[in-house]
């Protein structure tokens, strides 16, 4: 794979990042168009792959830049040109090309282009003649081929899997991946594909594509290559099963984050059409605002699984991978928890559901999360614990808190520092906790104004409601949440109390 146009256009300062984003924006815009189905991500993804290989001469980035005038033709054609000269970054690795993969995916609303590179990847990592994406059509309740890769690729563009037919159908229906390396003795196998296409198929390995529980479709690769100087291939393995579903698993962050596009896209398209109605604009502007903030939580949360992903490669055996693929599960999980976040507090809807837990417990449960975040961000996490800290909380809400508190303060800390946190029972009834860093401190008159819903400070991609999040938690426990007093320049200090029952 070869360095994105706009990686390059950055690098030679010919472009600034926001600018970029906004052509990505409108990219996106232009792909999904005004009329996509409204049955999800898998019918938003049909929609977005047919008019991307209808129309794709009008959805190049340099066309876009140059259509909105963020760009002179010549600086593109220049560009280009310095893209058709690099080498292809081949991957030495599995590891290192599922890696390359969430690099893309950090800085790419090409849904697209980025899915057909982690095909082409899949494919040829698991040595596969030919690989494809199959997605359910929720309107024909039909599964569809699309992006096929590889052997007779076009001769199966589009052609129709019924979903209780065929190897694809039992893996979407049953959620599981499976093996077959002998299709022509699998009840399951459905000749029909072949017959359409004149591909044989031999070996099939499919594993299911989903979102968090949504089931999309499937990935499937066809026919192991056979091993050289040997007779006939030995078959898809369960190693190839591993890493195929890792992809999977890849390709449904990348279509969940280009659908939170299209929900920004629209949002924003709602603003300019609402512009005389002024209660109307403001809950648009509320509503983009939020979608924004998921789409900067999307994007941010792939830092941590590049992090991941490069402790994988660095695995020789299985048990390891699969150590480091639940850490790839758990920081999605952290992604759909800060969205129930929001939308909890947009309802004022925090109940806690209280248990008898010594804080220590959760400062332990708060490192281990956010270590990996701290060692890409070069901060030192710092906890002291002191006295009877037994206290009758929502474990999980007084996580959120302490993590909000750790991004705001990440956010103020770019070259690194010191993160803090200081807890001791302070009375009888009331235990605090000091939470600090050595960051840039609060810049803000008055500073009360963080704890505003929808203030943001400047920040890209945030919808300000992190802090007034925290303060909601600890207000429905009971507690408090304040801007503690440091020198200038010395970084934040937050003040949190909580009743101890």
């Amino acid at each position: 794979m070869k360095k994105y146009l706009g990686d390059i256009l950055i690098e030679k300062g010919y472009i600034s990042r926001h600018d970029l984003s906004r052509a990505l924006t409108y990219q996106m815009h232009k792909v999904v168009g005004k009329e996509t189905r409204k049955a999800g991500a898998a019918g938003f993804l049909l929609d977005v792959a047919r008019t991307k290989y209808n129309n794709r001469d009008e959805f190049y980035l340099g066309k876009i830049l140059t259509e909105l005038k963020l760009l002179p033709e010549t600086k593109v054609r220049e560009a280009l040109a310095i893209q058709a000269a690099l080498p292809d970054e081949k991957p030495a690795a599995r590891l290192q090309a599922l890696n390359q993969v969430m690099r893309r995916m950090n800085s790419s609303y090409n849904l697209i282009d980025l899915l057909n590179q982690i095909l082409v990847l899949a494919s040829t990592l698991v040595e596969a003649e030919a690989a494809s994406l199959i997605v359910n059509d929720h309107v024909t309740d039909n599964l569809v081929i699309l992006m096929p890769v590889g052997q007779e690729a076009e001769s199966v563009r589009e052609l129709v899997i019924p979903k209780d037919k065929g190897i694809a159908g039992w893996v979407y229906r049953n959620s599981r991946s499976v093996i077959v390396n002998e299709v022509g003795k699998d009840p399951r196998f459905y000749a029909a594909i072949d017959a359409a296409s004149g591909y044989t198929s031999r070996q099939i390995l499919c594993v299911p594509l989903s979102v968090k529980g949504r089931k999309l479709g499937a990935i499937e690769a066809l026919n192991k290559l056979p091993v050289p100087g040997a007779e006939g291939s030995a078959g898809f393995s369960t190693e190839d099963q591993i890493v195929l579903e890792m992809f999977a698993a890849q390709a449904g962050v990348a279509i969940e984050s280009t659908h939170l596009t299209l929900a920004l896209s629209r949002a924003q398209e709602d603003l300019a059409l609402q512009r005389g109605q002024m209660g109307s604009v403001q809950r648009t502007q509320a509503a983009a605002q939020v979608a924004d903030s998921f789409l900067g939580e999307m994007r941010r949360s792939l830092i941590p699984l590049q992090g991941y992903a490069q402790r994988m490669q660095q695995a020789a055996k299985d048990d390891r991978v699969e150590k480091y693929r639940t850490y790839l599960d758990e920081e999605m999980d952290r992604l759909i928890t800060h969205a129930d976040n929001v939308v909890r507090y947009l309802r004022d809807a925090f109940v806690p559901a209280r248990r008898t837990i010594d804080l220590r417990e959760i400062l332990h449960e708060l490192e281990s999360r956010l270590w990996v975040s701290c060692r890409v961000a070069g901060i030192a996490f710092e906890a002291v614990a002191e006295g009877d800290l037994v206290v009758n909380v929502d474990p999980e809400l007084v996580l959120t808190v302490l993590d909000n508190l750790f991004r705001n303060s990440r956010d103020a800390m770019t070259d690194g520092g010191i993160f803090s946190i200081r807890v001791a029972r302070l009375d009888d009834r009331t235990v605090g906790l000091e939470v600090s860093d050595t960051g840039t401190g609060i810049l803000v008159d008055p500073p009360s104004l963080i704890f505003e819903a929808f203030f943001s400070s400047g920040k890209v991609h945030a919808a300000g409601l992190g802090l007034c999040i925290a303060r909601k938690i600890t207000e429905v426990h009971g507690g408090t949440l304040e801007l503690g007093q440091k020198p200038v320049g010395s970084g934040a200090l937050f003040i949190l109390r909580l009743p101890v029952t």
